[in-house]
C-alpha cells in the first residue's frame, strides 16, 4: 500500500490535497511567508480553516522531512510537487488515513466489478437464470449487498494498511537488501 500511496501522491493526491486543504489558509496563523498568501474569503476556505491541522512548527518539520514511504528510484520522474503545498503534509495522519480509504475503496470497486463481469461473461451459466428459484432481481440484489459490504471491509483492512504506510511492517522493497534466500524463506514462513 505504501508504494500505491506514493504513486497516487506523486500523480494526483499532492495536487488534490493542495487544493482541498491549502496551506495558505493557515499561513496567517503560522506566520509563514515561504509561499504566497491567497485570499481566504471563500466559503470553502472558511470551512477548511476549522479543520484539524498541524501546528506551525509541526507543519514546517513535516514538510521538510521525507515521509516513511519513499518514491522508488524508478518512479522519480513522477515527482511534481504543487506550487502551494497542502496544510496536511504527506506524513500527516489524517491525510494518510483519508488517502488510504479512498484508494482502498476505488481499488475494491475496480476489483469487484472487473472480477464479477469476467465471471459473469465467461463462467456463469446463464441458463441458471431461468430456474424457478432464481429471484427476479437477484443479480442486482447481490451487487447491492456486495457494495454495502465494502465500507466494512475497508474499515477492517484500514489498520493494517495504515500500519504499513507508517512503517510498522516487516515488508521490504528491495530483495537485494537481505538476499534472495531470505525472500524465499520469508515467503514460506
Amino acid at each position: 500500500m505504501d508504494w500505491l500511496l506514493c504513486i497516487a501522491d506523486n500523480i494526483i493526491l499532492d495536487k488534490v490535497w493542495a487544493n482541498l486543504v491549502p496551506a495558505t489558509v493557515f499561513a496567517n496563523q503560522w506566520n509563514v511567508t515561504r509561499f504566497p498568501s491567497a485570499p481566504t474569503t471563500t466559503t470553502w476556505h472558511s470551512i477548511v480553516s476549522h479543520l484539524p491541522h498541524p501546528s506551525a512548527d509541526d507543519f514546517l518539520l513535516r514538510s521538510a522531512e521525507a515521509p516513511v514511504y519513499q518514491t522508488p528510484s524508478f518512479m522519480a520522474f513522477l515527482n511534481s510537487p504543487p506550487d502551494i503545498p497542502s496544510a496536511w503534509p504527506r506524513s500527516y495522519f489524517l491525510r494518510q488515513v483519508t488517502s488510504v480509504v479512498v484508494i482502498t475503496l476505488i481499488g475494491i470497486h475496480i476489483l469487484y466489478f472487473l472480477g464479477a463481469w469476467l465471471s459473469y461473461q465467461f463462467i456463469f451459466d446463464k441458463r441458471m437464470m431461468k430456474h424457478p428459484r432464481f429471484l427476479k432481481n437477484q443479480v442486482r440484489q447481490e451487487i447491492i449487498c456486495s457494495l454495502k459490504a465494502f465500507p466494512g471491509i475497508t474499515a477492517l483492512t484500514l489498520p493494517f494498511f495504515q500500519a504499513e504506510v507508517m512503517g510498522y511492517s516487516c515488508l521490504y522493497d528491495d530483495p537485494k537488501k537481505y538476499g534472495y534466500g531470505y525472500l524465499v524463506f520469508s515467503a514460506v514462513w
